[in-house]
C-alpha cells in the first residue's frame, strides 16, 4: 500500500500573507502530526478524516464544518478502537450523512453516521474484508443511496503469486446491504490497492493499483474494467472533469512529472507533454468548469520546489500557477470559489504537522465564457413532451461541439458530438427521462454554453 514515509523540509511555512487566495482554517487532530484528508460536499459543508500519513498510527477522528470552514468540529468515532484499527477513508453526501471505512489487524469495516458524526453504526457484514490483511482503501457515495467501497485482494498467498481480484462492494440503499462486485478483472498479478483517491464523474468511478493500472466502472461500481500499464509504476493522482476526460499523474523528484490523459473514459491513455507548473501531490476537477487544479508539497528529497497550486483550463496541456509557498495534502473542489485542501506545516524540528484545512476563496480559477455570452438557447422550455430545440449563433462555437445532459444528481444521461461548421442547432430528446430539471452543456474550443431544460 501507498503509505510512503517521506520527511518534510524544515522550513515548512504556510505563506498565507503573501498568497491570500488560500485562507487557513485551523484545527488539529491527535496526534498533532496527523493530516486532514478533505471531502467537500457543498460551499458550506466539508468533512475531513485524520490521516496518519506521517505518524503511521491508527486514528479514529473526523472533523466537519457546516459554515464554509469558519468553524471546524473534531469528533472521535468511539466505535473505532485505535489499538486494533483506524479510519482509512471517508465519503460524505451532506452535513448529516457520511461513511467511513477502516482497516486494522483483523480486516476492515464500514460505518455510517446520519447525525453529523455524533454516532456511527457498523454497516459492513462479517463477510466483508474479513481476512487479517483484507483492507478497504477507498469509499465513495454518489448520493445518499448509491455507494462503493474498494479494497485489496482478499487472499494473500505470499510469497506465491496473488492471483485474485480486488475486493469491491456496492450498495443501492445507503449501505443497508452490500453486494460484492462480480468478475472484477485482475490488473497485474501480485497487485495491491493504493491510497490514491478515486476519481468520480457522473455514474463513473476510477481507481488505481500499485502497478500502474487504472480500473474503471461506469455503473457506480457494479461492473469493472481495467486498463493495464498506463504508467510504469503506481499512479499517484487521478482526476476526471467528465465521464470521458481525465488526467493521471506520476511524480518525480523534481518538477518534471509524468502526466497521462484520456479522452475516452479511461479506456486508453496517452502521455501528455504539458507546459507550466504542474504540482504533483493531488489533482481535482473544478465542477462547473473545464478546469483542473493541482497541488503540491516540498520534501527534502525533491531537488526543486513543488509546493503550491496551479490550474489548467485546456485538459492538462498548460498549467498556470496560483501560488508557490503553501504545502497542500489533498484537494477537493465544489466550485471555482469553494475549494478545500489539507494544510501542512512543520514544527521546530522540521517534522510535518497537520494544521487543518485551507480554502481557496478568490476567483483565480477562470471559467470559460458563460451561456449568455455565447448566446445558446433552448426551446420550448419547459417541455411537456421532453423534446427541445437547442440553437446557437454560428460564431459562438467552433470546431467539435460536445453536448452533455446531466440530471439533478449530476448523472450524465446523454452525450453527443457534432461539428460546429455543419450546424447551429440540434434536436434534444429527453422524452425517455423522468420529469425534472436537466443541465445541458455545449462545450467547444470557443467556450461553454450551459442551459437548464425542464421536463414536465
Amino acid at each position: 500500500m501507498k503509505k510512503l514515509i517521506l520527511s518534510l523540509a524544515g522550513c515548512l511555512a504556510f505563506g498565507l500573507s503573501a498568497q491570500a487566495q488560500w485562507v487557513l482554517q485551523p484545527f488539529s487532530f491527535a496526534p498533532a502530526d496527523n493530516l486532514a484528508l478533505l471531502d467537500a460536499v457543498d460551499a458550506n459543508t466539508a468533512w475531513a478524516l485524520s490521516d496518519g500519513y506521517f505518524s503511521r498510527e491508527y486514528t479514529n477522528q473526523v472533523a466537519r464544518t457546516f459554515d464554509g470552514g469558519q468553524n471546524w468540529t473534531v469528533l472521535t468515532v468511539a466505535q473505532v478502537n485505535t489499538n486494533e484499527e483506524g479510519i482509512e477513508a471517508l465519503s460524505a453526501v451532506s452535513a448529516a450523512t457520511a461513511w467511513i471505512a477502516t482497516l486494522g489487524d483483523n480486516g476492515g469495516r464500514v460505518l455510517k453516521t446520519t447525525n453529523g458524526g455524533s454516532t456511527w453504526t457498523v454497516q459492513s457484514t462479517s463477510a466483508m474484508y474479513s481476512g487479517p490483511r483484507s483492507w478497504p482503501n477507498a469509499i465513495h457515495f454518489f448520493n445518499a443511496n448509491d455507494g462503493v467501497v474498494i479494497g485489496d485482494p482478499a487472499v494473500r498467498n505470499e510469497p506465491a503469486a496473488r492471483n485474485e481480484a480486488m475486493e469491491i462492494y456496492y450498495t443501492s440503499n445507503g449501505g443497508t446491504s452490500w453486494t460484492r462486485s462480480a468478475n472484477v478483472p485482475i490488473g497485474t498479478v501480485n497487485e495491491f490497492g493504493t491510497l490514491t483517491l478515486p476519481a468520480v464523474a457522473g455514474n463513473s468511478i476510477w481507481f488505481t493499483n500499485d502497478r500502474g493500472d487504472i480500473f474503471r466502472s461506469t455503473d457506480k461500481g457494479v461492473t469493472w474494467a481495467v486498463t493495464r500499464g498506463v504508467g510504469p509504476r503506481e499512479i499517484e493522482a487521478l482526476a476526471f472533469r467528465d465521464e470521458q476526460n481525465g488526467l493521471a499523474l506520476i511524480s518525480d523528484n523534481a518538477t518534471n512529472h509524468t502526466l497521462y490523459r484520456t479522452t475516452d473514459g479511461g479506456v486508453t491513455w496517452n502521455q501528455l507533454s504539458y507546459t507550466g507548473p504542474l504540482r504533483s501531490f493531488a489533482l481535482d476537477n473544478i465542477p462547473g468548469t473545464n478546469n483542473y487544479i493541482s497541488v503540491g508539497i516540498n520534501f527534502t528529497n525533491f531537488t526543486k520546489s513543488d509546493a503550491g497550486s496551479s490550474y489548467s483550463r485546456d485538459n492538462g496541456q498548460t498549467w498556470t500557477s496560483i501560488e508557490t509557498s503553501i504545502n497542500h495534502f489533498n484537494v477537493d473542489a465544489v466550485s471555482p470559489t469553494a475549494v478545500w485542501a489539507g494544510a501542512i506545516g512543520g514544527n521546530a524540528d522540521g517534522e510535518p504537522i497537520g494544521i487543518g484545512a485551507a480554502k481557496l476563496t478568490s476567483t483565480v480559477l477562470p471559467t470559460r465564457a458563460a451561456a449568455a455570452v455565447l448566446g445558446a438557447s433552448l426551446a420550448p422550455n419547459p417541455s411537456a413532451s421532453g423534446q427541445f430545440r437547442v440553437q446557437w449563433p454560428a460564431a459562438a462555437h467552433t470546431g467539435t461541439i460536445t453536448l452533455t445532459v446531466a440530471d439533478a444528481l449530476g448523472r450524465e444521461v446523454q452525450r453527443r458530438s457534432l461539428e460546429a461548421a455543419r450546424a447551429t442547432e440540434l434536436s434534444l430528446d429527453l422524452s425517455g427521462e423522468k420529469a425534472g430539471v436537466y443541465q445541458v452543456t455545449l462545450t467547444s474550443a470557443a467556450g461553454v454554453s450551459r442551459l437548464r431544460a425542464q421536463v414536465l
